[in-house]
């Protein structure tokens, strides 16, 4: 101790540095990789790092999934730019980041197969956005 751990926060905008004019003092936030010590009280984030929440959006519920989105963004808009047609498969589809990337995967038009580990995770699955579900069990 002192440490600087977490990665990933949502809180609320105390301040605002000379020339930030995309958000103002009490503007709910979220943000990722601004540098380790999410856990703070409070903390100096740079402006180009914060998102901001919508109101129906609770702060833990937007710092829980934030990442968990941002890796489902990277997998179906850069490391392949999924489209209308396209098959998807995937892994953990009942987990945080299978739940989402199966549902924006459908959304974009792809047939989309989920994997899980167990029969309970079967309906999770189907509910994200999966046409089909296999159980590897």
């Amino acid at each position: 101790m002192p440490t600087g751990l977490g990665h990933e926060a949502a809180g609320v905008v105390e301040a605002v540095g000379e020339g930030v004019t995309e958000f103002k003092v009490g503007d709910r936030v979220v943000y990722m990789n601004a540098g380790i010590g999410a856990y703070a009280s409070a903390r100096n984030v740079a402006a180009d790092k914060l998102v901001a929440i919508p109101d129906n959006i609770p702060d833990d519920v937007a710092a829980a999934v934030f990442f968990k989105a941002m890796t489902a963004q990277y997998l179906v808009q850069k490391t392949y730019q999924v489209k209308a047609g396209d098959v998807v498969l995937v892994h953990a589809a009942a987990g945080g980041v299978g739940q989402i990337l199966a549902g924006w995967a459908k959304a974009l038009g792809a047939f989309v197969v989920g994997i899980v580990g167990s029969p309970a995770k079967f309906a999770a699955a189907k509910e994200a956005g999966c046409d089909a579900v296999v159980d590897y069990s």
